[in-house]
């Protein structure tokens, strides 16, 4: 995982340094952001010529999809200060990775390990990439579809349950039905809309048996 992480990052970098960015503009927009959609977007729209606002607006977007992952990580994360980092660290691998765990503490142990070396590999990857700029080509390395099939692999243990294999498909089928007419990043965040009415069905389940 950190590696595919590190290769992402890699091409995030070449594709800073092809737009015009600097270094340290590349490395900082890493740290601070740390979505890697996020900033693959921002980069994205200022190479093609688009505002910067535009830009801020699009990577905005797609990180939107954390506010699920923070909901998840917040039933185990510690309180205090240690709560802010894993918001600021939350993101699809790290989440899924800290779910696999059976209690709350291995949950917390599983995600800081992950969230810190995938931090180090996605920034530290962006700085290399940038340095080596153009001898990179993403599109060779296949990264595209490399990212999905990880994310796949992470909950595929979690697609054997029912309720959440139904939920899972759900998002998915609004995903893909709005990827090739909604702008970018648009189609993962109104996947989280199936959470709607699964959430609605726990809740009827939960009065029906208190009842």
């Amino acid at each position: 995982m950190g590696v595919m992480i590190l290769l992402v990052a890699l091409s995030y970098g070449a594709i800073a340094h092809a737009a015009g960015f600097p270094l340290w503009q590349t490395v900082l927009l890493a740290a601070v952001a740390t979505g890697g959609a996020a900033e693959l977007t921002f980069v994205g729209v200022i190479a093609a010529g688009g505002l910067p606002i535009f830009a801020v607006m699009g990577g905005l977007l797609v990180n939107a999809r954390n506010f699920a992952f923070g909901l998840s990580i917040g039933q185990y994360a510690p309180a205090g200060w240690r709560t802010y980092l894993a918001a600021h660290l939350a993101n699809d691998e790290t989440t899924a990775f800290g779910r696999a765990g059976r209690t709350d503490r291995e949950k917390w142990s599983r995600f800081s390990i992950s969230a810190i070396l995938l931090f180090v590999a996605w920034v530290g990857g962006a700085a290399l990439g940038q340095l080596l700029g153009a001898v990179i080509d993403a599109d060779r390395l296949g990264l595209d579809t490399a990212l999905p099939i990880l994310l796949f692999c992470l909950v595929a243990g979690d697609l054997k349950d029912r309720f959440l294999g139904v939920t899972a498909a759900g998002g998915a089928v609004l995903a893909l039905a709005l990827t090739p007419v909604a702008p970018l990043g648009l189609a993962s965040v109104v996947a989280l809309l199936a959470l709607l009415p699964a959430a609605g069905f726990l809740s009827a389940r939960k009065r029906g048996k208190e009842s």
